[in-house]
C-alpha cells in the first residue's frame, strides 16, 4: 500500500472541533430546549401602561412651559432692567470730586487751600457676600490702618446697599498708610483708594468758628442732600456750612469697567466736576489776628478761658472780626478727627466748637447805658441839660408796708450829673431813673425800653450769615408772668436799666446796636462775606447792606450820645484810649452774674471819632471789671489797626 504524502496534514481538514472561545451557560441549553408557551408564566418584565405614558409627557409639557414662560418674561418684559443691571455690577460710577471754592479776607490773602490727599473707600456692590470672608477683609484692613474693625463694620453698614454705593472709611491717608494699602489693594476686595483734597485752614484757631470745617454726610443729611455722594464731605459749621451750596461746586463721575471681584479693568467714560465759586470776606486778618491774641493773654493771666470780640464796619455791618474762646484748631477735623477726639471735644465743659460771639447769651452791664440815654432823649424824658443829683443809691419804700426800705446802690457817689457825665463816669443812678422814674422824672418804663431795645435789634436774629445765632432775651411784664409766675416791679425795671436782671444780649447784638448809635441811627445786619466769586477771581455777586431798622432816633440826639462816649475816654472809664492815635468812644461795662463770683468785663468802642471805620465789642467771662480786662484788649487792637 502506497502512504500518501503528507497524510496527517490533509486530515486536519476534516477534525470536528470540540472547544469553543465563548462558554455555553446551562441557561442557553434550558432556554433552547423549552418551548415558548411553558416560559411566559416565568416573565418577570411588567409593560407600561400608556396612562402612566400621558402623565409623564404632561408634566414634561408644564415644566417646558413653565420655563418657556420664565425666559420670554425675563426676555421681554424684564430684559431692559436685567441689562441695566448687568451693566452696573459690570461697571462702576465713581465720583470726580470738585474742587471747593477758596476763601479770602477783604485784602485778598487766602485763608484756606485744598491740598492733595487720598482717602480709603468701601464700596458694597464689591465687598465679599459672605460674612465670614467679608470680615477678613475688614480686619485685614483694621490692621493695617491700626483701629478696630468695628469701626470700619459700622461705616460699611451705613452704605446705602443700592447697588456701587460707597463710604469713606479713612480720610487724607497718611504716607506710611497709604503706602501699605497700595501694596495689598488687590487683596482687598471692596475697598479703593480715591484721590481727594483735604482743607487747609490758614491760622486754624484764630478762625475756626468763621471759617468753620467739614464732615462726613450723617443719615439726616443724606436724606436732605441726594444729590450727593457718600465719600463727599459736607460743610458743618462756619461758612463751610452757611455756604456750602456756593463752595462745594458740581462733581463729576467716572465711569470704570470692573471685572467679578470688582477691580477697575479700565475707564470707560468720564463726566467732568465744575468747581466752587470763592468767597471775600469783609474780616480784617490783621485785626482778627491781633483781637485773637489781645483777648487770648487777657483771659490767659487771670486763668480764664471764655470771651468774645467782634468788629464790625458801622455803615455797612461788615465783620471785620469775629473771636471765640476757647477755640478749637479746624484743621483737626480736616486731617480726620477720630470719633474719640470728637467726643473729648462736646464733653470739653469751656465748649470750644460753642460761638459765644453770635450764641452766647449775656446781661450786657452798663454797655447798654447809651442805648437807655439815646430812647429817654428821643422820648423827651430828659434833655441834654437835665441834670440828677446822685448820693450813691436810690432807696424806695413799700407803698403798702412802709417799714420794708428797698436800696437800689451805685458803685459810687457821683453828685450831680448830666446825660454826658452819666455816660463818661457809668453813673447808675441816673439810668434808674430815666429807666425806672424817680422823683420828678417819669421814666420810661418797661414797655417803652422793650421797645427800644427791640428797636436796636434786641431780642431778634440779625441774620449774620453764621450757624448758631442766638435772639437773646428782652423781659417784660408779660414774659415774666409767664416764665416765673410773678409781676413785674419797679426794681425790676431799675435792672434792667442798667444791662443787669433778667437782659441777654449776644456780643454782636451789642456791636450792631452799637455801631446804630453812630451811623445815625440805622440797624445793619452784619454780614462776614463780602463778595461771591468764580475760580479766576470775578465778581459774581457782592453782598449789599441790608437796614433792619432806621430812623427811630433823632440825629441830634444820637450826637449827643455819641458825645457822652466820648467823654468816656477823655475822662471817664476809658482813659486808656485817650492814648490812641485817632480819638475814639468808648463805653465800659461791669456785668453782675448769678452764681459767679466775679462778674463779667466788657467794652465797646468806636474810631476814628469823626468817621468811625470799625466798632468794637470785647467781653471777658468773670474776669471782673470791664475797664481793666476789655479796654486794654480794644487798646491794643485798635492801636495795631491804626498803625499803618
Amino acid at each position: 500500500m502506497d502512504r500518501l504524502p503528507n497524510s496527517n496534514k490533509d486530515l486536519r481538514r476534516f477534525r470536528i472541533k470540540t472547544i469553543f472561545k465563548e462558554t455555553i451557560e446551562p441557561e442557553e441549553i434550558l432556554l433552547d430546549a423549552a418551548k415558548p408557551s411553558e416560559l411566559d408564566d416565568q416573565k418577570i418584565e411588567v409593560p407600561i401602561r400608556p396612562r402612566i405614558f400621558r402623565i409623564f409627557f404632561g408634566i414634561i409639557a408644564v415644566v417646558f412651559l413653565v420655563l418657556a414662560g420664565q425666559a420670554a418674561y425675563l426676555q421681554l418684559w424684564r430684559g431692559g432692567y436685567l441689562k441695566a443691571l448687568a451693566e452696573k455690577n459690570r461697571t462702576r460710577a465713581l465720583p470726580l470730586t470738585a474742587a471747593r471754592g477758596i476763601i479770602y479776607d477783604q485784602s485778598g490773602q487766602q485763608l484756606v487751600y485744598n491740598i492733595s490727599s487720598f482717602d480709603l473707600v468701601a464700596t458694597w456692590a464689591d465687598l465679599p457676600r459672605q460674612v465670614q470672608a467679608r470680615q477678613a477683609v475688614v480686619e485685614k484692613v483694621a490692621g493695617i490702618l491700626g483701629i478696630s474693625g468695628q469701626e470700619i463694620e459700622e461705616d460699611i453698614r451705613s452704605i446705602d446697599v443700592k447697588v456701587g454705593s460707597s463710604v469713606t472709611i479713612v480720610s487724607n491717608l497718611a504716607h506710611d498708610k497709604l503706602l501699605q494699602l497700595q501694596g495689598e489693594i488687590n487683596n482687598l476686595p471692596g475697598f479703593r483708594i480715591e484721590p481727594n483734597t483735604t482743607r487747609q485752614y490758614v491760622n486754624g484757631p484764630s478762625l475756626s468758628h468763621v471759617l468753620g470745617y467739614l464732615g462726613k454726610l450723617t443719615g439726616d443729611e443724606i436724606k436732605q442732600n441726594p444729590d450727593y455722594f457718600l465719600t463727599e464731605k459736607i460743610g458743618k459749621d462756619g461758612l463751610e456750612a452757611t455756604y456750602e451750596k456756593v463752595l462745594r461746586g458740581q462733581p463729576g463721575q467716572r465711569l470704570f469697567e470692573v471685572d467679578a471681584l470688582g477691580r477697575v479693568k479700565g475707564q470707560v467714560a468720564e463726566q467732568k466736576s465744575q468747581d466752587g465759586q470763592g468767597l471775600v470776606l469783609a474780616i480784617d486778618s490783621r485785626l482778627q489776628s491781633s483781637l485773637y491774641e489781645g483777648l487770648r493773654r487777657a483771659l490767659a493771666g487771670r486763668a480764664l478761658k471764655k470771651g468774645a470780640a467782634v468788629a464790625l464796619d458801622p455803615q455797612t455791618g461788615g465783620v471785620l472780626a469775629l473771636v471765640s474762646f476757647p477755640s478749637f484748631d479746624n484743621n483737626l477735623f480736616a486731617q480726620g478727627l477720630s470719633a474719640k477726639d470728637y467726643q473729648e471735644l462736646l464733653d470739653n465743659p469751656t465748649k470750644p466748637l460753642f460761638n459765644r460771639a453770635v450764641a452766647g447769651q449775656y446781661p450786657p452791664g452798663s454797655t447798654v447805658k447809651p442805648l437807655i440815654g439815646s430812647a429817654a432823649l428821643q422820648e423827651k424824658v430828659i434833655t441834654p441839660t437835665t441834670k440828677i443829683h446822685d448820693t450813691g443809691e436810690i432807696v424806695l419804700t413799700n407803698q403798702y408796708y412802709p417799714d420794708v426800705v428797698y436800696r437800689f446802690a451805685d458803685w459810687k457817689a457821683h453828685g450831680t450829673v448830666d446825660i454826658y457825665a452819666a455816660i463818661a463816669q457809668s453813673c447808675d443812678v441816673f439810668f434808674y431813673t430815666i429807666g425806672g422814674g424817680y422823683g420828678k422824672i417819669e421814666g420810661l418804663g418797661i414797655e417803652r425800653l422793650t421797645k427800644y431795645f427791640k428797636l436796636f435789634g434786641f431780642g431778634s436774629i440779625l441774620g449774620v450769615d453764621l450757624p448758631g445765632e442766638d435772639k437773646g432775651l428782652v423781659p417784660d411784664d408779660q414774659w415774666k408772668q409767664t416764665t416765673k409766675g410773678e409781676r413785674w416791679y419797679t426794681g425790676d425795671t431799675y435792672h434792667v436799666s442798667i444791662g443787669q436782671g433778667d437782659l441777654l444780649v449776644t456780643p454782636l447784638q451789642l456791636a450792631a446796636a452799637t455801631a446804630a448809635i453812630i451811623n445815625g441811627g440805622q440797624v445793619v445786619r452784619p454780614h462776614v462775606v463780602d463778595k461771591i466769586i468764580d475760580s479766576d477771581k470775578n465778581v459774581i455777586e457782592t453782598i449789599k447792606p441790608k437796614v433792619l431798622q432806621s430812623s427811630f432816633i433823632n440825629e441830634e440826639n444820637l450826637a449827643v450820645i455819641k458825645e457822652g462816649m466820648r467823654q468816656t475816654v477823655t475822662s471817664g472809664s476809658a482813659l486808656l484810649l485817650n492814648n490812641l492815635s485817632v480819638a475814639a468812644g468808648a463805653k465800659t461795662g461791669t456785668a453782675q452774674v448769678a452764681g459767679a463770683r466775679s462778674p463779667n468785663a466788657w467794652g465797646v468802642a468806636f474810631a476814628p471819632y469823626d468817621n468811625p471805620k470799625l466798632v468794637l465789642v470785647v467781653l471777658a467771662e468773670n474776669a471782673g471789671e470791664g475797664s481793666q480786662v476789655a479796654i486794654p484788649v480794644i487798646y491794643e487792637a485798635l492801636q495795631n489797626y491804626f498803625k499803618n
